[in-house]
This record gives structure tokens, sequence and C-alpha cells, in this order.
């Protein structure tokens, strides 16, 4: 892991996170239209465990309210991953699942399709990835992916991930339907 000496603590408000291009913050009502852009996707949403959102109305009632309210940092924080060179929001990363007595959380990303294969899905998720060993102390960083979906695979094992088991048969319900996930796991042998 990289150093953690300008990270936020994470008793402190709510922490931006800033890469070479990317600045990771709170959402904001006006981000209800670039979230859409991945919420209501088919092709970013086929590997989601909730099913695509059909309008912007949706999206802002069942993910930007959500998101932009109060956050429980001990257990879930979600970011929206906004470029630094236009503010716009081109995606979401969060942590959840936190399990603080034993260090344990889960990371879930989306970036919306016209923005994947340029590298921030990397980038702020490696971001994150950061705030949580360092500010948080996480020994153990999970990802649930299906089986499926190699962009994901690639980026988590970018960053030094291993695939730990699976296919969990069935482990999401979407929809009126199934998805089995494999588990990758990252360590941090530092704390």
């Amino acid at each position: 892991m990289r150093g953690f000496n300008n990270l936020p603590k994470a008793s402190d408000t709510f922490p931006t996170l800033v890469t070479r291009r990317l600045r990771l913050r709170r959402f904001e009502p006006h981000d209800t239209a670039d979230l859409h852009a991945c919420f209501g996707d088919e092709g970013a949403m086929r590997f989601w465990n909730f099913p695509t959102y059909k309008t912007i109305a949706e999206t802002k009632k069942r993910i930007l309210v959500r998101l932009s309210k109060t956050t429980r940092p001990y257990d879930h924080l979600a970011w929206a991953i906004c470029k630094r060179s236009n503010g716009r929001c081109i995606g979401m990363v969060s942590y959840h699942h936190r399990d603080v007595n034993n260090r344990r959380l889960q990371l879930g990303y989306i970036v919306a399709p016209k923005y994947q294969g340029s590298g921030f899905g990397t980038e702020a998720v490696r971001a994150v990835l950061d705030y949580c060993v360092g500010a948080l102390h996480a020994h153990r960083v999970e990802a649930l992916i299906h089986p499926g979906n190699l962009a994901s695979t690639r980026l988590v094992e970018r960053l030094g991930f291993r695939c730990e088991g699976g296919p969990l048969r069935d482990y999401w319900r979407v929809g009126d339907g199934y998805a089995s996930v494999l588990i990758y796991a990252l360590i941090n042998h530092g704390r």
C-alpha cells in the first residue's frame, strides 16, 4: 500500500479524496443525471445485484437520495467519482459491510459506460482502498464480482486482489432471478 500521511481520519467530516485526475466527494443533487448514466444503463448494470433504473426520477429516489444523506462511516460510505477537469460525476465507489471487529469490509464501484476503459475506475478504487487501509485500518478488503465481469476482475487484480473462491451460486437476487459471484480479497499484511 502507498503512504497514508495525507489521508483524512475516519472521524473527520466527509472525506474528500483527490487523485491525479479525480476528486471523490459526497454526492450532491446536481449529480442526478450523471448518476443515471450509470444506474440507468442496462450494460453498466448487468453485473449489479439490483435492476436498472428506468428514469432519472427513479435514480434520484432510490440512489441519489440514499447516497447524499448523512452517512454511517462505521458501516458504509459512498463517494461520487468526479473528473477534476470539469467536476462532472462519472460514477460511484463505496465501501460497505464493514466489520470493525474483524477489520474487514467490501468495495463496490460503477463507472458510466462512456468513461469505462480509461483507468478512472482503477484510480478511484485505489484511492478508496488507500483510505480504507490507512484511515479505517482495514486488514481485509473484499470485492464480490460476477464471474462474467472481466473488466472488474482485471481492475481488482491490478490492485493486488486475488480470487479466493466461488462462484458462490445464486448469491445475489436480481429481479426475479439470481446471480453468482466470485470472492476477491486483498489482505493488508502491514496491519
